[in-house]
């Protein structure tokens, strides 16, 4: 496993207050704010729509495990990627092994990196 134990930990975290919590809908959409992520670019991360998203957050409609898994998975990238990128130089191999672990296709990763590196330089 290359996914460090304290990054592991967090992830749990994360599942643990979402799935606990009364209002689902509301952590998710607390979480998401705070790492700055637009519905639209979870949707794209997700492959869901905006809208999609905007119910799971007004528990209109009860997320999944796998978008739980899915979204906690994301965090836990944009995590790892404010404690170990300097500047912007990234060691892709280790992020691309983490995105494994979490179940994050490949073809996202990219992705994931670019947003969680854009809002670390606001």
């Amino acid at each position: 496993m290359y996914t460090p134990e304290w990054l592991t930990k967090f992830a749990q975290d994360i599942a643990g207050n979402i799935i606990m919590s009364i209002e689902h809908g509301s952590a998710i959409q607390a979480y998401r704010k705070k790492y700055s992520i637009t519905q639209k670019e979870l949707g794209q991360l997700l492959d869901l729509r905006r809208e999609t998203i905007s119910r799971i957050e007004n528990d209109k409609i009860n997320s999944t495990v796998n978008f739980i898994q899915n979204f906690v998975g994301v965090l836990a990238i944009a995590e790892a990627t404010k404690a170990y990128c300097k500047g912007n130089e990234i060691e892709f191999p280790f992020f691309e092994r983490i995105a494994k672990e979490f179940g994050i296709p490949s073809a996202k990763l990219d992705q994931i990196l670019g947003i969680a590196l854009e809002k670390m330089e606001v």
